[in-house]
């Protein structure tokens, strides 16, 4: 492991973090442009599934192409080519739940402790966003198109490139900046921790396909499912049973196979100072924090 031009990594942590940057300012831009649009210059309202697939589409369809052009002479670290079987998926899977029914359980609480601190009615902004859309709009929205962009940005583009370092720091980073990048407390926690997870099943398989797979099976158990369920409480308690089982399983799993994780180590010496200490990673947090708190406000 070489050690490395402090000087140069900020440099190229700092193009990273303005990629994602734009990303996020873009997305801001089209949102403010597609609401213009349906309010004030279109006859008509475009139907609400059409306006959330056109503002989740917009989001990426012009900045994903841009941000990857200027990185494609800049290729993500090779990694690990292991066998992705259905029982390591499998496995995966498992983990994966019972990381978000903890994460969830964490933010969810923050969450309401936030909003009765500042003298409010808890409320729920994933439930609350879900309940005003088609199950169609979900389904391809928060289930194929989310999942397949999040993984581009953040597996595909952060973990890949900061893996340089190590993969340990690269999954941590981009699992970090996943979970601030949802702007909320609610969804950080277990945004954070599936990060990390489908990271590690990004670098030892060395195919995105992996993490997007998952992605979108950990979106469908945690939001079409319970919609699909009748309002019962037989319905529920099996629910409830199902995130018990996956959380006891998960947990077991998680602790019994820690030992057999492998994490390689970068051609770069890990460096916060590199990776953190520059101008585009620090505009990017400073952005997803003020975006946090104006979904507060």
């Amino acid at each position: 492991m070489e050690q490395i031009d402090i000087p140069q990594e900020r440099r190229y942590c700092s193009k990273l973090g303005f990629s994602v940057l734009a990303i996020m300012l873009w997305s801001i831009l089209w949102q403010f442009g597609l609401y213009w649009l349906d309010g004030w210059i279109l006859p008509f309202r475009i139907p609400e599934t059409l306006y959330y697939l056109l503002l989740l589409v917009g989001h990426y369809a012009v900045s994903l192409p841009i941000v990857f052009c200027l990185w494609r002479k800049t290729p993500p670290m090779p990694f690990c080519r292991e066998r992705a079987g259905a029982k390591r998926m499998g496995r995966w899977f498992v983990i994966g739940c019972a990381l978000m029914w903890l994460g969830s359980l964490i933010g969810t609480n923050i969450n309401d402790m936030v909003y009765t601190l500042t003298g409010r009615d808890p409320v729920g902004m994933v439930d609350e966003s879900f309940s005003q859309m088609s199950m169609t709009a979900i389904v391809l929205g928060a289930c194929i198109i989310g999942p397949l962009c999040e993984e581009l940005v953040f597996r595909g583009l952060l973990a890949g490139r900061l893996a340089r370092y190590g993969q340990k720091p690269g999954a941590f980073i981009s699992a970090l900046l996943f979970g601030l990048y949802h702007a909320n407390l609610e969804q950080f926690f277990y945004a954070f921790a599936l990060g990390l997870l489908l990271s590690y099943a990004y670098y030892r398989t060395g195919l995105l396909r992996t993490s997007v797979l998952l992605h979108m099976l950990f979106n469908i158990i945690g939001s079409v499912v319970p919609m699909l369920l009748p309002d019962t409480i037989a319905a529920q308690s099996a629910l409830g049973l199902f995130w018990m089982a996956m959380l006891v399983i998960g947990m077991i799993l998680l602790v019994r196979g820690k030992k057999q994780q492998v994490w390689l180590h970068g051609p770069c010496a890990p460096s916060l100072k590199a990776v953190l200490q520059n101008a585009g990673m620090f505009l990017l947090i400073v952005a997803c924090f003020v975006q946090t708190v104006f979904n507060y406000l």
